[in-house]
């Protein structure tokens, strides 16, 4: 069989591309013939049994073939998966809010993400007629096209391998703080910077990690945050990191103490499952697809009451049991997603197309 996997850009660093990956090697492990069409080169290394086209190359598709289509807003020309003779799986991977760019970056930004965010549920519109099935990678995910009516609509979780990569040694006086996603809006950091100024004053030798990378179409948000800092005069102890290496954002997460998420839109939230690998205690505000991606483990919080939030995970710091159970649980379900019956699972959905 040949596969081919639709997107606007492969990545490396980003749950599609994570996703889009993860699937290509299974392809390759049930035999069948994996390909990436990207309108966006790929810029990164080579990946190992794939061939690479682009949506303007001429393409000898057969009836026979397999097509999925990473969707996650209006981008990759839909033609070119619509027109392609065989199977079509819509892989839905969220559609931002754009209300979310209210007041966060400017108005011509926020009303370019209201056009996007139209034009994305009219493709997902005329998705839903011709494809075979939507394979969404959160329940979340799959609640928001539910009202599309999609054939053959499943839940599948994103398609990776989690590294686990235990921290060596515990320092009892840590106290640092980290998250690691886009400095985009909907990731609520400017909420997290208050939070930690409020943690700072409990635990004063405490830094803030804020590993993700700037977003130019975002136009003033990223400046936002570091006023946010400003303001809050902590300005040594909240650090950003752009452009780091997978070995360096496991490297920060290992001398955090806790990673901590106040976003309020996620469609699966990789970083989390990552903290998982890395031993690192996880506490996460429950939106959208965060208390099913986190399957119990970890610690969710509903309210964005600080000083609240502070005395919940202080307790962590004090209490040696109570980490090693929150601890245990989070390698639990690291290991239930590593050991995902892909191999069963997805030969078994396409044969429902």
């Amino acid at each position: 069989m040949n596969v081919y996997q639709h997107l606007d850009e492969l990545k490396d660093s980003d749950g599609v591309g994570n996703d889009a990956i993860g699937l290509h090697h299974q392809f390759l492990s049930l035999g069948w013939k994996s390909n990436f069409i990207t309108r966006i080169p790929r810029v990164g290394s080579s990946i190992d049994g794939s061939h690479f086209y682009q949506t303007t190359d001429i393409i000898k598709f057969q009836s026979s073939d397999l097509h999925i289509l990473h969707y996650g807003g209006h981008g990759y020309p839909i033609k070119v998966f619509i027109d392609a003779p065989g199977k079509k799986i819509l892989r839905f991977h969220n559609v931002t809010p754009a209300i979310f760019y209210n007041q966060t970056t400017s108005p011509e930004i926020f009303n370019s993400m209201l056009r996007f965010e139209s034009v994305s549920y009219l493709e997902i519109a005329t998705l839903s007629i011709i494809c075979d099935a939507a394979w969404c990678d959160s329940p979340f995910n799959a609640y928001t096209i539910q009202s599309f009516d999609f054939k053959n609509l499943f839940v599948l979780p994103i398609c990776k391998k989690y590294s686990i990569k235990p921290r060596l040694t515990k320092d009892k006086t840590n106290f640092d703080i980290c998250f690691v996603g886009r400095f985009a809006p909907q990731k609520k950091w400017e909420d997290l910077i208050d939070f930690f100024s409020n943690w700072h004053q409990v635990y004063p030798q405490s830094n803030l990690y804020c590993v993700g990378s700037v977003i130019g179409a975002f136009d003033g948000y990223f400046e936002r945050l570091q006023k946010r800092v400003t303001d809050h005069h902590l300005g040594s102890k909240v650090h950003f990191l752009t452009g780091q290496t997978d070995s360096q954002v496991i490297d920060v997460m290992h001398k955090s103490f806790a990673m901590v998420s106040m976003s309020e839109h996620e469609g699966f939230c990789l970083p989390l499952l990552e903290a998982f690998g890395s031993d690192l205690p996880v506490f996460a505000f429950d939106a959208c697809a965060i208390k099913t991606t986190m399957k119990g483990a970890g610690v969710l919080f509903d309210s964005k009451d600080y000083r609240s939030l502070t005395d919940v995970i202080g307790k962590y710091t004090k209490d040696e049991q109570l980490i090693d159970k929150l601890l245990s649980k989070q390698r639990e379900v690291i290991e239930e997603y590593n050991t995902y019956p892909w191999i069963r699972t997805l030969p078994f959905l396409v044969s429902q197309l």
